[in-house]
């Protein structure tokens, strides 16, 4: 990646890291100030929206790279046609959700959602527009912009958060509150776009075709893949309860920094994947993600072991003793961020197979929903996220195996496996050299916390020092630092 592309991978993965900390912060609060019932009836209020966030955002954010690199002299023309159509798409997500509440009442078993969903409209209309303007801000070079006021917003959406529950005690407020904070967060978005850009005066009726029959397809996958979360929710409110549900949505999160880190490299990436696919240079698009994936995997592999090896105390005194059923949801469902190093879809979408995507995650999902309800059954929530799990690694295979396809190459041309292995070997080894101070020395969360640090440094140096990985990225990110600079040098 050239220092212009590192620099924004820098600047996005620290935003997006941040921001799912401002989150991560929030949630020990929640649990705490909030009761089960009100905090799940929260969880299914977010669970719905998302899914209709799903389908109604069209996965316009993921084709709008593609026309923006095909039609870059009239940039002007296709931000307009894309801001029309989700301007369309919004209002059309607020009416369905309307229509869809008294029936959301009886599938979660909850007489306090369908009020609470007629409360979110707002945030329902906001959700979808905005990831399509974060998307153009992105393939503007404008990372850096887009971070800071990413942060701005997610602040404020903190802040009515915590005014509707502290000082209200009311997630009607707070529902009302996120929707005003999604409003605010939009408009940010918007007129930080530049003005030669900034334009919502025409739809290209052509050009608007175009891209829904590209989207279609992959909005049918996306909404499939979304229903699984969807499922998760109904089924584990219907078999079990709404405070089996909260126990589970507590634990079934990904860490911060670390999950979105690899969706910082690929929105960085994917604009440049999109224009060395239309060039033909495959073999350039095979070296620059093989860079990327394997390093998301020297920075995520050693967090996840560590987080695997200690995440009943971790998470016990991060919720409470009365959300202790939550850490083994929470060790299944990280299991999850041994793939998140890499964009399954990207090179999918960009060479138009998308109805590839579409076609296999459908039967997945059914699979899914069978293993759902046998897990459910006789695992209880923990059941729920090892059925998730076991869908999207099958799905990430067939994924893999496409783009490995449509790139002329093998598996292992992207993804060095023994890298891989030698990565989570390194940390496997220096997390049981912790483990036995825990045990025989200081049984305390507190000792984990102080000491994480100096085993994440630790690995990362190891690793680094044996050259498992190319070096050139981590010279340019860490070693202008003086004190990092005399440990790696």
């Amino acid at each position: 990646m050239t220092n212009s592309k590192t620099s924004q991978v820098l600047f996005l993965t620290i935003g997006n890291g941040i921001n799912i900390l401002i989150n991560f912060l929030m949630l020990p609060y929640l649990v705490r100030a909030m009761s089960y019932e009100d905090y799940g009836s929260y969880g299914q209020v977010l669970i719905v929206t998302g899914f209709l966030q799903t389908i109604f955002t069209f996965n316009l954010n993921q084709v709008s790279n593609l026309y923006l690199a095909k039609y870059q002299d009239s940039i002007r023309n296709v931000f307009s046609t894309l801001m029309r159509i989700s301007g369309l798409l919004a209002l059309l997500s607020v009416v369905i959700l309307f229509l869809s509440a008294p029936i959301l009442e009886y599938s979660f078993n909850n007489p306090k959602i369908d009020n609470l969903l007629f409360l979110s409209f707002l945030f329902m209309f906001t959700q979808v527009p905005i990831p399509v303007l974060m998307s153009v801000l992105i393939f503007l070079g404008k990372a850096k912009q887009q971070t800071k006021l990413l942060i701005i917003s997610n602040l404020i959406k903190v802040a009515f958060i915590f005014i509707a529950i502290q000082f209200y005690n009311s997630v009607e407020i707070l529902v009302i509150g996120i929707g005003i904070a999604g409003l605010i967060q939009l408009l940010m978005f918007y007129f930080s776009i530049p003005p030669e850009v900034r334009n919502v005066n025409q739809m290209d009726k052509k050009l608007r075709k175009e891209i829904l029959g590209t989207a279609a397809p992959l909005t049918l996958s996306s909404v499939v893949e979304r229903s699984v979360f969807f499922i998760d929710g109904v089924m584990i409110s219907s078999l079990l309860s709404t405070t089996d549900y909260a126990i589970y949505r507590a634990g079934a999160f990904e860490v911060p920094f670390v999950a979105g880190l690899y969706g910082s490299i690929s929105a960085i990436v994917m604009p440049e994947v999109a224009r060395l696919f239309m060039g033909n240079n495959k073999a350039e698009i095979i070296r620059l993600k093989k860079k990327a994936i394997i390093h998301s995997a020297f920075i995520i592999y050693p967090i996840l072991v560590f987080l695997l090896f200690f995440s009943q105390p971790l998470v016990q005194s991060y919720l409470t003793e009365n959300y202790a059923k939550s850490a083994l949801v929470f060790s299944i469902f990280n299991l999850s961020l041994l793939i998140r190093i890499n964009d399954f879809q990207d090179v999918i979408v960009i060479a138009g197979k998308t109805k590839f995507i579409f076609y296999n995650i459908v039967w997945l999902v059914i699979l899914n929903l069978g293993l759902n309800y046998f897990f459910i059954k006789h695992f209880g929530i923990a059941g729920s996220a090892a059925a998730f799990i076991v869908f999207l690694f099958v799905f990430a295979y067939i994924l893999a195996k496409k783009q490995s396809q449509i790139l002329n190459c093998r598996l292992h041309d992207l993804f060095d496996v023994i890298s891989f292995l030698k990565i989570l070997s390194i940390a496997i080894i220096l997390c049981c050299m912790v483990h036995l101070m825990y045990t025989f020395w200081m049984t305390n969360v507190w000792f984990l916390v102080f000491v994480s640090p100096f085993y994440l440094l630790a690995s990362y140096l190891i690793i680094y020092k044996v050259r498992i990985i190319e070096v050139d990225l981590i010279n340019k990110l860490v070693l202008k630092i003086p004190v990092l600079n005399k440990l790696f040098k």
